[in-house]
């Protein structure tokens, strides 16, 4: 008996432990915080917006956005027109997560990840995303660098 409940209890502790990865391809992996993101590339926000959209490494409107690929959004606090030139933003956290966009149907997988900048740029956050179904999974962050493509690029801190 006293064996049983031993194991039992290693088997209850040890998956309390959350999953790790230092691996980009890999669900389980997070940025590390005071990691960067670059913007390489300078990006025009319209007047009616407050943000710009990236999908398969180019700028795009939102109307030609395809939400069954991979597409990310930078969000600024003021609405343009303007011009965002190229920085180095810090990760200060990241979120990830899903919701239904019509149950039980279409579901949002999305990463969101919080900057800051250094040069007084009223970044808010890029907030990563793909509509799905229940049988899909959310993106790894290596997905993710491959949808900003040479837009926007991840540099990652040592994690120890």
């Amino acid at each position: 008996m006293k064996l049983i409940l031993l194991t039992l209890a290693t088997f209850l502790i040890s998956s309390c432990q959350s999953m790790y990865s230092n691996d980009p391809n890999s669900l389980f992996f997070s940025i590390p915080k005071d990691s960067t993101l670059a913007l390489n590339k300078e990006m025009t926000i319209s007047s009616s917006n407050t943000h710009g959209t990236i999908q398969a490494g180019k700028l795009i409107n939102d109307d030609a956005r395809e939400f069954y690929d991979i597409n990310c959004r930078l969000d600024f606090k003021k609405f343009g027109p303007r011009t965002i030139e190229p920085e180095e933003f810090s990760i200060t956290r990241t979120e990830d997560g899903q919701n239904w966009i019509s149950q039980p149907s279409i579901l949002r997988f999305y990463t969101e990840v919080y900057l800051a900048s250094n040069k007084d740029t009223d970044i808010i956050k890029m907030v990563c995303q793909i509509y799905g179904d229940s049988n899909d999974r959310n993106f790894t962050v290596a997905e993710m660098q491959t949808a900003l493509g040479d837009f926007i690029s991840i540099k990652y801190t040592s994690v120890k």
